[in-house]
């Protein structure tokens, strides 16, 4: 099953771990959570006053790319690798705004002529496949366009498995809850 936004490489100077920041989930979120999903800041905080995220919805900002789920000892979850609907828990983010990641492209292919506008996501919630929960969002060739309010920028492509160029892109993050999203070249 294809998805999930996968980390390539950052732009940034330094140390590129501190881009990783903890975040809540609620037990109030009704949402499945992976590894490879955007998220936002959902605008409340656990008890501890850690901010809350939630799956970033269709056409908003995102805060970041969810890098991994930490274990539960509730239930012995310790192998699980995504975050239950309705269990209080903790993930991290990668929150770097010059990271770029891999992503499979819906609704395309992207062609080379798109390379620098923007473009939406399809935010889907993760299915189980087996015991898994693979993320399965995907970049939308459908709307590419200059658009500075779309929350993907188009880097570069690659070919898929079958060989077809622009079924897989690069994205870069472009609207996020921290900065503004700039217009597509």
């Amino acid at each position: 099953m294809p998805g999930g936004f996968k980390l390539v490489n950052t732009d940034s100077q330094g140390d590129v771990t501190g881009k990783q920041k903890t975040f809540s989930v609620l037990v109030a979120t009704t949402e499945v959570i992976t590894p490879g999903d955007l998220v936002r800041i959902a605008g409340t905080a656990n008890a501890q006053g850690v901010a809350d995220v939630e799956i970033a919805p269709v056409g908003t900002a995102c805060t970041g790319v969810v890098m991994s789920v930490d274990p539960t000892i509730a239930g012995e979850a310790l192998s699980q690798t995504h975050h239950a609907s309705g269990t209080l828990g903790t993930i991290k983010v990668n929150v770097d705004p010059n990271a770029t990641y891999e992503v499979d492209v819906a609704n395309g292919p992207l062609v080379i002529t798109e390379v620098g506008l923007n473009c939406p996501a399809v935010v889907t919630e993760a299915t189980a496949v087996g015991s898994l929960f693979p993320s399965v969002m995907t970049a939308n060739a459908t709307g590419a366009a200059t658009t500075p309010a779309l929350p993907l920028q188009i880097v570069a492509l690659k070919e898929d498995a079958a060989g077809v160029l622009g079924n897989v892109a690069i994205v870069r993050l472009n609207e996020t809850t921290v900065a503004p999203g700039a217009t597509g070249i």
